[in-house]
This record gives structure tokens, C-alpha cells and sequence, in this order.
């Protein structure tokens, strides 16, 4: 199921499926406990089974999510990032801004991350001689 970042970390999907089965089951379950047809360990374990099972499909969701948003950083993005952060100082960042602006091609230049997403300041360089 590919994830689309606009839709927000929980869907309408995801809300349906959760009132419709999650809330559903737990509450049949629970029913049954209080009129004493399921234990309090059935009870307990359906009832985390489905809460483990939602959060850990929003868990991914959001794993997802943030892997697409840093994968798809332009240059300026990066560079807004970086500023921000206090990685860059405003010299430095007025510099590489108007060489951004200079160079076309360079605002619409994809930086690559690296396997544990950070992206390095340097990179901004490569870009914008691209």
C-alpha cells in the first residue's frame, strides 16, 4: 500500500477500520467478559492484540511518512533546514542562497540522503554546481 504523505499519519482508512473491526471486536469481547463467557486474559490479550496492531500500522505509517518528506528536500529546503537549525551561519547562508538563485536548475536539485537520513551541509555545494 504506498503511502501518501498529504493524507496525514492517520487516514480515513485507518479510522474506519478501527471502529468498524478494532472497536467492534473489543467491545464483543468484552461483553462476553463481563457476562462471563471470556476470561480477563482473552479479554486483555484481544484488546492489546488490536491496539498493538493499529499503533504498529501507524508506527509505519509515520516511518514512511518522513522518509519520503527527507528524501524529497530541494537544495532550498535543505539550506531553510540547516539555517534554521543553526547549522549555517547567515553569511554563509545568504551566500549559498544567492547562489541558489543564480543557478536555475539547482532549486530544483534533489539531495540524496545517506542510509540514516542526515543529510550533510556540504552536500549543498554539490548541488548547486550541478
Amino acid at each position: 500500500m504506498p503511502v501518501d504523505p498529504e493524507e496525514g499519519l492517520i487516514t480515513d482508512l485507518m479510522l474506519g477500520m478501527m471502529v468498524v473491526f478494532g472497536a467492534d471486536i473489543i467491545a464483543l469481547v468484552g461483553f462476553m467478559w463481563l457476562s462471563g463467557k471470556a476470561s480477563t486474559a482473552a479479554f486483555v490479550g484481544v484488546t492489546g492484540l488490536i491496539v498493538g496492531v493499529f499503533a504498529a500500522w501507524i508506527a509505519w505509517r509515520w516511518k514512511e511518512i518522513r522518509r519520503l518528506r527527507s528524501t524529497s528536500r530541494t537544495a532550498l529546503d535543505e539550506l531553510k533546514y540547516q539555517y534554521a537549525a543553526g547549522n549555517v551561519s547567515e553569511a554563509e547562508f545568504e551566500r549559498k542562497l544567492d547562489r541558489l538563485i543564480e543557478t536555475d536548475d539547482a532549486v530544483a536539485a534533489k539531495i540524496d540522503t545517506t542510509d540514516d537520513g542526515e543529510i550533510d551541509i556540504d552536500d549543498l555545494d554539490l548541488a548547486v554546481d550541478r
